[in-house]
């Protein structure tokens, strides 16, 4: 369980710290998965979740559309990254098996959340910008932070609900990740925030009135601090929103699109190789050109097959939100609205925290099993009198049989 939460600690801010000129958690991810394949003999794996075995497969697509690549450079290093992503998502789902940890996990990740916080804090003490007033950590462009930090809104609102360690960091991560979000001056970012904030107005009502009060003070802080940043925040560009999409410009994104479309159809089914989007599409073969969205980038790289595999995965998520309670549905519902805005604009396929995020959707315990009804604390109650006492290692009838070690006859 801790090489899960530990795992869920490092996504967030990998990008910060290097080895060489590739992502700290990029190494860190395999030795954790070494760790956890060493333990499977105490531990027996978990039964996939069906939006796991849609990750193998599309893995394997990976693999197969690799050989039709036009980079042959990029995709060795883009291959060997969704490696290590899959293991991100198999790890923690495999160290993760109850409520209890699951809460754990995610306040992991809620604690990895701070340091691009203090990183944006960082280069706004030093003066530290990019164009048009941006800020950022360091380490990350000003988009993808702030998507980023948009994904811990909820889920700390959530922790602030549900958990009494570390209650005062959770809500004070609110104030400060918006006004975090607002200083990158990110358009993708702003309607993220708005999606995030929706989240803690869903679940209102299922509150007592002092935590009412207590998220009118956090929404008042908010505002606040929104007010003594309101020069450094660059509302000129946040403004820009609706005429950026009327002129269909988005900083050069519709002419990407265009280009990434018609080649997809010179390679519709197996694609141009993983990583290969930007030799693909530049009239040069070498230009750093992004997709600036998730699923044309990977319907152009991995072809028709590889795009219908990435959304089947989405697809298994969203029904798998079924099963789950009426808070921890909104909550996961809440991820799932922000990660998909921010793949409209971003190139996050191959980012930790998009399989963070899946990780966190397949490992939530389930409302309801066959035979049984999870409690609020994740422990099964079982129906009858016979199922509780075999839960618990007891004979029901004692005098006919030894009692199970650790277990006496009047339990």
């Amino acid at each position: 369980m801790w090489l899960a939460v530990l795992i869920a600690f490092t996504v967030p801010w990998g990008d910060m710290i290097l080895v060489g000129d590739t992502p700290f958690t990029r190494w860190l991810t395999p030795l954790l998965a070494a760790v956890w394949v060493m333990a499977t003999w105490k531990t027996p794996p978990r039964k996939l979740h069906a939006a796991m075995i849609i990750m193998t497969v599309l893995i394997l697509w990976v693999l197969l559309s690799a050989f039709t690549t036009v980079d042959f450079d990029r995709t060795y290093r883009r291959v060997l990254s969704y490696l290590q992503l899959f293991l991100v998502t198999l790890v923690v789902f495999q160290c993760t098996r109850n409520r209890k940890d699951w809460l754990r996990v995610l306040q992991g990740f809620g604690l990895g959340l701070w340091p691009p916080v203090l990183g944006l804090v960082y280069n706004l003490q030093q003066g530290i910008f990019m164009g048009d007033g941006r800020y950022s950590a360091p380490g990350f462009d000003p988009n993808d932070l702030a998507a980023s930090l948009s994904l811990g809104i909820p889920v700390a609102w959530y922790l602030l609900m549900n958990t009494r360690r570390l209650r005062w960091l959770n809500g004070l991560y609110i104030p400060c990740a918006s006004i975090a979000i607002l200083l990158t001056a990110s358009r993708g970012g702003l309607v993220t925030l708005a999606i995030g904030m929706l989240f803690p107005l869903w679940s209102i009502a299922r509150i007592s009135w002092k935590a009412r009060v207590g998220g009118a003070l956090l929404l008042a802080a908010s505002g606040l601090a929104v007010s003594n940043f309101r020069d450094e925040i660059s509302v000129n560009r946040l403004a820009t929103i609706w005429s950026q999409l009327m002129a269909r410009d988005l900083n050069g994104r519709f002419d990407v699109w265009v280009r990434g479309s018609q080649v997809f159809m010179e390679s519709p089914v197996l694609g141009v190789g993983p990583g290969a989007f930007a030799s693909a599409v530049s009239s040069d073969g070498g230009a750093r050109i992004a997709a600036h969205n998730t699923f044309l980038e990977v319907m152009v790289e991995h072809g028709a097959v590889g795009l219908a595999l990435f959304v089947g995965i989405v697809a298994a998520l969203a029904l798998g939100l079924r099963k789950q309670a009426a808070l921890e549905k909104r909550l996961l519902a809440t991820l799932l609205a922000i990660w998909f805005t921010a793949c409209q604009a971003l190139s996050w396929e191959n980012r930790e925290i998009t399989w963070a995020v899946w990780a966190f959707c397949v490992c939530c315990p389930p409302a309801w099993r066959r035979g049984g009804v999870r409690a609020p604390n994740g422990r099964l109650l079982l129906r009858s009198r016979a199922h509780r006492s075999r839960a618990r290692g007891c004979d029901l009838f004692p005098h006919m049989s030894s009692p199970s070690p650790g277990c006496t006859g009047a339990s």
